[in-house]
């Protein structure tokens, strides 16, 4: 049965927004009207258009528009759905619940769409497919593999466990880089300081005097100079040095959330 996100009026003038499961928009106006509710919008959720917003996780969704699941979200998503089957609910079921309980519109949307096509017949993972900006090749290949197994349940448990496990070593990855960057960050401020206020003090010192400067305090005041005009290079030069280790070690781990699903 098709689903369709409304916008209608309450009794009381409260406007209330949610999915209907009907057979038409004529029949969803019907039992939204059945609930005293005045109907204002029905749209169909379909795949590739989950949502009245535009909401991203479809291929019609821009590059740059922000993902509906997080990487923590997904995992935790994944986990619900996990607990919902492996209990014995049938699938179908286990999505509408989460649908009903996400807080979040674009998650509604996005969940009702993967109803509306697990109901009409069609695969989970095939479902998960029409979102690829939502679920990576290797979940909807893990997926498809619990459905032909009919082990649907434990997949789903196992592959919450990766999720998890991904999210915790980024974020140890990123702990680990923390401290290092910010050691680095405050020896540049000080270093810079020095070179840019403190080493010119000292040259106005020897401004005077006719005698000639060691060969390492002429180094320290030429590059105090360059330093106080083209400190701008230096900056960008530090910041790619200290993005380019971090990137390299954490491009491995985030690769498997951006594979979008074939």
């Amino acid at each position: 049965m098709p689903a369709y996100s409304f916008e209608a009026l309450s009794a009381n003038g409260e406007t209330r927004k949610g999915i209907i499961d009907a057979d038409s928009a004529r029949a969803a106006r019907g039992l939204l009207r059945a609930q005293a509710l005045v109907p204002l919008a029905v749209e169909a959720v379909m795949a590739g258009n989950a949502g009245a917003d535009g909401a991203s996780g479809t291929r019609s969704t821009t590059l740059w528009s922000k993902r509906v699941f997080s990487s923590t979200a997904l995992a935790i998503w994944t986990r619900q759905i996990a607990g919902l089957v492996s209990s014995g609910l049938p699938l179908e079921r286990a999505l509408t619940a989460l649908a009903d309980e996400a807080e979040d519109e674009r998650q509604r949307s996005l969940v009702s769409a993967l109803r509306s096509e697990v109901n009409g017949g069609t695969a989970f993972a095939t479902a998960l497919a029409q979102h690829p900006r939502e679920f990576s090749v290797t979940y909807c290949a893990v997926v498809g593999a619990g459905e032909h197994s009919g082990n649907l349940g434990l997949v789903l448990e196992r592959l919450a466990d990766d999720l998890e496990q991904s999210q915790a070593l980024k974020s140890q990855i990123l702990g680990a880089a923390l401290y290092p960057a910010i050691v680095t960050l405050v020896a540049v401020v000080i270093v810079t300081f020095l070179l840019a206020y403190v080493v010119p003090q000292v040259a106005q010192v020897f401004a005077g005097s006719k005698r000639s400067l060691p060969t390492l305090t002429v180094v320290m005041l030429g590059i105090g100079g360059f330093v106080r005009n083209q400190g701008w290079l230096i900056i960008l030069a530090i910041i790619l040095g200290a993005i380019g280790p971090v990137w390299r070690g954490l491009a491995p781990v985030f690769a498997r959330d951006l594979t979008p699903c074939g």
